[in-house]
C-alpha cells in the first residue's frame, strides 16, 4: 500500500520540480551589450539634430521557457567608475531616455507582460561632445531591482566608451558643387602652349604676360605661370580666379602644387565679393596662403570661415617681377566644408 502512495507522488514532484527550473530559468539581462562592454562609433549611434543628443539604442531583455508576466527594472549611470585614461561624464551631460520620440529621462524600464524585450537610449549632449572634444570619455550603465525576476549578474552592468576623435569634423568634398574646371584645363579652342584656363577669370596683367593668353601651360597640361627670361613679360599682380557663392561654414581650399620656384607676394587669396586684392590690399582679404618654394610638390591648405552667405572670390595672385627662371604650377583644387556631428 505504502508503495502505491508513493508511486502516485512522484509524478506531481516531477511537475513540480520542473516548473522551478522553469522559473529559475527566467533571468534579466542588458541587451546591445558585448562582454560588459560599449564602445560607441558614428555608425552604431543615432545623430539627433533636432534635439542636439547623440543616442545609442540599448535594452533590456528576460531570457527562459515560460513568458514574460511583464516587471520593471531599474537603470542607472555610474559616473565615477570608468578607466584609467578616460574622462568622466557629468549627469547634465549623458543620461537614459525611453524609446519614445519624447526622450524623457527615465531611472526604470518596464518591460510589459507578453514582450520578452524593450529598448531605451543612452543620450550624450551636444555640450558634452564639445566639452570632452579629442578625448576618450565613458560612463557605465548598470541595472538592479527586478520587480518579478532574477537578474543575470553576468549582464548587469556595461562600461560605455566613447573615443570623442571618432566623432570631430567631417570634411565634405563640395568640389564639385562650387568650382568650375578644378584640373586647370585650358580654354576650349586655344592651341599654343601658353592660353587660360577654361572657367577661371584672368585679369589684363595675366593674360596679357603673354601673346596667346596665360594660366595653361600645354608642356605639363595644367595652371603653369612662369618668367622664365628677362625676355618674358613681367607680371604684376596678375590674378586667376573664380567668384562662388558659399553658404555659412568653414571651409578649407587644398591646391596640389607641382613644381614651385616663386618670386615675392604671391599668394592663394579668398576675398569676399567679386575679383582679388592686389599684393598691397591682401590684408583685407578673408584669407592668404603664401606661394614660396615650400609649396613645391606640395599641397597648399587654406582654412576660412564665412559668415554669412555671400559670394566669395578664391584663386591665385600672382607677381613674377623681380627675377628669372620663376615658375608656379598646380594640377588640381579641392574645396571641403568642414561640418560639425550636429551640422
Amino acid at each position: 500500500m505504502m508503495m502505491a502512495v508513493t508511486a502516485m507522488m512522484l509524478p506531481a514532484c516531477k511537475v513540480d520540480t520542473l516548473k522551478s527550473v522553469r522559473d529559475l530559468q527566467q533571468k534579466v539581462s542588458l541587451v546591445q551589450v558585448a562582454g560588459g562592454r560599449v564602445d560607441l562609433n558614428p555608425t552604431n549611434v543615432v545623430i539627433d539634430k533636432q534635439n542636439n543628443v547623440l543616442r545609442k539604442p540599448l535594452g533590456i531583455a528576460l531570457s527562459g521557457l515560460a513568458g514574460n508576466a511583464g516587471f520593471t527594472i531599474d537603470v542607472s549611470l555610474d559616473f565615477n567608475t570608468v578607466p584609467d585614461g578616460a574622462e568622466k561624464f557629468s549627469p547634465a551631460e549623458c543620461y537614459l531616455s525611453d524609446s519614445t520620440a519624447r526622450g524623457e529621462s527615465i531611472t526604470q524600464v518596464m518591460v510589459p507582460a507578453g514582450r520578452s524585450q524593450q529598448a531605451f537610449y543612452l543620450n550624450i549632449t551636444r555640450a558634452a561632445i564639445e566639452a570632452h572634444r579629442g578625448k576618450p570619455t565613458a560612463v557605465t550603465l548598470k541595472i538592479a531591482h527586478s520587480s518579478k525576476y532574477m537578474i543575470n549578474e553576468q549582464n548587469a552592468s556595461a562600461l560605455i566608451s566613447i573615443n570623442m576623435p571618432d566623432f570631430g569634423s567631417r570634411k565634405i568634398d563640395v568640389t564639385d558643387q562650387y568650382i568650375k574646371n578644378a584640373s586647370f584645363a585650358r580654354e576650349p579652342g586655344t592651341t599654343a602652349r601658353f592660353a587660360n584656363l577654361a572657367d577661371w577669370i584672368t585679369n589684363d596683367a595675366m593674360a596679357k604676360s603673354r601673346p596667346t593668353g596665360a594660366g595653361f601651360d600645354a608642356n605639363v597640361g595644367y595652371l603653369g605661370i612662369e618668367r622664365w627670361g628677362s625676355y618674358d613679360s613681367p607680371i604684376i599682380n596678375g590674378k586667376i580666379y573664380q567668384t562662388i557663392q558659399l553658404a555659412p561654414g568653414h571651409y578649407v581650399a587644398e591646391v596640389s602644387m607641382k613644381k614651385v620656384a616663386a618670386d615675392k607676394d604671391s599668394y592663394f587669396v579668398v576675398a569676399s565679393g567679386a575679383g582679388l586684392p592686389d599684393a598691397s590690399g591682401i590684408a583685407g582679404a578673408i584669407a592668404t596662403t603664401a606661394i614660396d618654394n615650400s609649396r613645391n610638390n606640395a599641397v597648399m591648405v587654406t582654412a576660412f570661415d564665412i559668415a554669412s552667405a555671400e559670394p566669395v572670390s578664391l584663386g591665385f595672385l600672382i607677381n613674377i617681377d623681380k627675377g628669372v627662371e620663376k615658375i608656379i604650377q598646380a594640377n588640381q583644387i579641392r574645396l571641403f566644408s568642414i561640418r560639425g556631428l550636429f551640422d
